[in-house]
């Protein structure tokens, strides 16, 4: 028995140990499988920053001859426009604009810029030098336009700042006219190229003494947003006279021939413009 001890002692330490087979983990102890991760969501574009040095858009002077077709009753005295260098009065102009391509016709509502015209210099011959500077805007509705005021009035928001700088002769013949924004907002400069094809002018008067009854026609030759050469034919009628106040009634006719724009041709229908003034 002695013997055999370390016998046993051999046989149970000898030889190479095995590891214990293990048995497979049941389904619910597995780790799960990671999560797919969700695609990233789209990036939006950038917002285009607003210009950082002032912006403007000009006017340029028109060609007008004025043609008298009556010269009216009653006592006939020249017409002039007259102004003091220095002086200032409160000023609110109102503009209206349309446009039709085939058979879709865009109205927007009315554009309103309140704010002070000052005269900055007058020269020898009468002709003035003067600034509109705008304090305010507003916008009213117009039957068939499909955008919303409050909208509207918000893009007008970025005419803050706004100056409109030009000349006037004593009969009303305009030089040329800047429309200038020093601390530009967004979409400030899309607003002012609208300013510009909707820009009024005083009306143009004759040379000759007229009285009440008074008519004459007016005739410009332009370049509108600077790619269509058209013509536009005022006739005004002198409709009152009291005292130092003149009422003259106007209607504008633009019309020009079928012209090619990029790729595209484009047809004028003259459409007539009533004011008074």
């Amino acid at each position: 028995m002695r013997r055999l001890l370390p016998l046993i002692l051999v046989a149970a330490c000898g030889g190479t140990s095995k590891p214990a087979p293990t048995a497979p983990l049941p389904e619910e102890a597995k780790a799960p499988p990671p999560a797919a991760k969700p695609d990233p969501a789209p990036a939006e574009p950038p917002k285009p920053a607003p210009p950082q040095g002032p912006v403007e858009v000009k006017i340029p002077a028109a060609q007008t001859t004025v043609k008298v077709v009556s010269g009216g009753k009653g006592k006939k005295e020249a017409l002039r426009y007259t102004v003091k260098q220095g002086a200032k009065q409160a000023v609110e102009l109102a503009m209206d604009f349309s446009g039709k391509q085939d058979t879709e016709e865009q109205v927007v509502p009315t554009i309103v810029l309140i704010g002070e015209a000052e005269t900055r210099a007058v020269d020898k011959d009468g002709n003035a030098e003067y600034t509109v500077t705008v304090t305010g805007t507003d916008a009213r509705t117009v039957t068939g336009s499909q955008v919303p005021v409050d909208k509207f009035k918000a893009v007008l928001g970025s005419l803050a700042g706004l100056t409109i700088g030009g000349t006037i002769g004593t009969t009303g013949v305009a030089g040329d006219v800047t429309l200038r924004i020093e601390k530009p907002q967004e979409n400030a400069a899309d607003t002012l190229e609208l300013l510009r094809l909707t820009f009024p002018t005083l009306p143009v008067l004759p040379k000759e003494a007229v009285g009440v009854g008074a008519k004459w026609q007016s005739t410009t030759s332009a370049k509108l947003a600077d790619r269509l050469d058209v013509t536009q034919i005022t006739d005004y009628e002198l409709v009152a006279h009291n005292g130092s106040t003149w009422t003259i009634k106007g209607t504008t006719k633009v019309s020009g021939k079928d012209q090619d724009v990029e790729d595209s041709k484009v047809s004028l229908v003259p459409l007539p413009l009533i004011a008074e003034t």
